[in-house]
């Protein structure tokens, strides 16, 4: 079996197994808020866990706020800002290839009142940067909050996020940086990027699903979603889970451990590309030009349909997706592929191929002698 979609959710890693078979063998479960010895156990445990991580994001214990993933910090941050903001006086500027938990945030803006303008992107998948300064300029007397993520989750495609927040800053705008897809993929310095709010979901980097946290430049002016038991300095309530917290803290070193690959595995990427370019005239590789996060290929292949690829793909047993893994059984063009002025014919063949660091050679080498092995009448006339 091959997971060709970690950028929907990697594989759990087996030290984060090996944890969870001790705590359960142990049977070390209790409140980490209460005042016994299990209890300080376990709330050492968390400090202990938020110091692996800010060490590893060059961050302050201050900064970081764990919750339940990506799009709780996400819905987090537009709650917080418009709590020290009106609608009617704010401007949400937005990338229209976000993941949904921004997009349907956007929405519910709009219909309280607030004006939000998508940005302009050049067709390799990056940011206009012209454009955004340009609206930024238009914008200035209002309160004003940019999303644009740091690496996009179906093409793969890294924005230059600290010029982006460099522009943002110096027209008195937050910047929310969705950094899903790029934690555990990439290295990511929180104080050197300049962003004032990233965020992160465990099981994108082999810890566990339904954990995570929320980076927050300047915390002391956040306010919080939940309110209640005053966990995380009162700014998430609830009891922690501290089983996800931990498997963070476990999963996030050896991710960047194997960042050391990253040179390898671009090379067995490329050549997977150039072979499905040279087997099947009119692939389009959508993103090539651009900076990627390695092991992620978001492709149209030409004269084979998508449905005929994924039964291929499904019969070999290798996980892949058409795109969002949040979307990926509700539409069939992809939404990405028609933004940035592809056709629809190549919207509606789209699949991501995301390997990450397991993309080694020989990982590379059967998904291709797979997909070569389509019969020739899946060919499209």
């Amino acid at each position: 079996m091959i997971n060709a979609d970690v950028s929907g959710s990697d594989w759990i890693k087996p030290e984060v197994f090996d944890y969870l078979k001790k705590q359960f063998s142990e049977k070390r479960f209790g409140n980490p808020n209460s005042n016994h010895f299990i209890g300080n156990s376990l709330f050492q445990e968390i400090e202990m866990a938020r110091g692996t991580l800010c060490g590893l994001l060059s961050c302050d214990s201050h900064h970081l706020i764990f919750n339940g993933g990506a799009t709780e910090g996400i819905r987090n941050v537009f709650y917080s800002f418009f709590e020290h903001h009106n609608y009617q006086d704010a401007v949400i500027l937005y990338s229209p290839y976000e993941h949904s938990a921004t997009l349907e945030n956007v929405r519910y803006c709009r219909s309280k009142g607030a004006a939000c303008i998508a940005l302009a992107h050049e067709q390799n998948g990056l940011l206009d940067l012209a454009e955004l300064k340009a609206t930024l300029q238009a914008c200035q007397g209002k309160a004003i909050l940019v999303a644009v993520m740091a690496a996009h989750n179906e093409t793969g495609v890294i924005q230059d996020y600290q010029q982006i927040a460099e522009v943002c800053h110096s027209y008195d705008a937050e910047y929310l940086c969705d950094t899903t897809q790029l934690i555990g993929k990439q290295p990511f310095d929180f104080e050197r990027s300049e962003v004032d709010y990233a965020v992160a979901s465990g099981h994108k980097f082999g810890a566990l699903p339904g954990t995570g946290f929320l980076l927050v430049k300047n915390s002391w002016h956040f306010s919080p979603l939940l309110l209640g038991g005053g966990q995380e300095s009162s700014l998430r309530a609830g009891t922690q889970n501290y089983l996800g917290i931990a498997s963070m803290a476990i999963a996030l070193p050896l991710a960047h451990q194997r960042m050391a690959n990253q040179a390898e595995v671009t090379v067995a990427q490329r050549r997977f590309e150039q072979a499905l370019q040279h087997h099947f005239p009119g692939t389009v590789i959508i993103g090539e030009a651009a900076p990627r996060v390695p092991g992620l290929t978001f492709c149209a292949i030409g004269g084979v349909s998508r449905e005929t690829l994924q039964a291929a793909l499904e019969d070999a047993r290798i996980m892949v997706s058409s795109g969002s893994a949040c979307s990926d059984r509700k539409s069939a063009l992809s939404k990405v592929a028609t933004g940035l002025g592809y056709s629809d014919e190549v919207a509606k063949n789209t699949l991501r191929f995301s390997l990450g660091y397991s993309g080694t050679a020989a990982v590379y080498s059967s998904l291709t002698e797979t997909l070569l092995a389509v019969e020739p009448k899946a060919l499209v006339a």
